[in-house]
């Protein structure tokens, strides 16, 4: 397997999972804020925060996605994490997720994050096309994604179950060359 490659930006250092990075994750996505338009529920056992600990690998080991731990530079404890997944080398695209512990919200972190995510992702990746898709309720989110470029490509209606009841997603993208740009 590839070494995971380390991300460094003014504030932030992005790095591959880690077993230490559990209590953290898990602490992150047991908050009902955080967790609102996530898609699933609020962890309640830490064995759902080593699932998703283990995906982030798995997607690095099978080639099939790369989502880096969020860290401030000198701190080396999980605050989020970013990065790609349904990456299809063929078509040279991939999905961008992203998720912040609440107590760093409006401080432009994952705004710093999610542009060193896809700096990797079309230069090193050669990625063609990043896409999101996103809560329509998630203002935040949306503000996020169209601060690097992402535009609004349409609503897939009904797209996911989710807490009883089917929801809406908005599709955004931004392509390499709109990026560059």
């Amino acid at each position: 397997m590839k070494p995971f490659p380390k991300l460094t930006t003014q504030r932030l250092v992005l790095r591959g999972p880690m077993e230490k990075d559990m209590q953290p994750m898990f602490d992150i996505h047991t908050d009902p804020d955080v967790m609102r338009y996530y898609g699933v529920k609020p962890y309640d056992t830490m064995e759902k925060s080593k699932k998703h600990l283990d995906w982030l690998t798995k997607l690095h080991r099978e080639e099939i996605g790369l989502r880096w731990i969020i860290t401030l530079k000198d701190e080396d404890t999980c605050i989020g994490d970013v990065g790609f997944y349904d990456w299809e080398k063929k078509h040279s695209r991939a999905e961008i997720g992203y998720i912040l512990g609440k107590q760093y919200w409006g401080k432009g972190i994952m705004t710093e994050a999610i542009k060193a995510a896809l700096d990797y992702g079309f230069n090193e990746m050669n990625l063609n096309r990043i896409q999101a898709l996103i809560d329509p309720r998630n203002d935040a989110s949306k503000r996020v994604a169209e601060k690097h470029g992402f535009q609004y490509e349409g609503t897939f209606r009904d797209y996911e179950y989710e807490y009883g009841g089917f929801i809406d997603l908005n599709m955004y993208s931004v392509l390499k060359r709109e990026y560059k740009a």
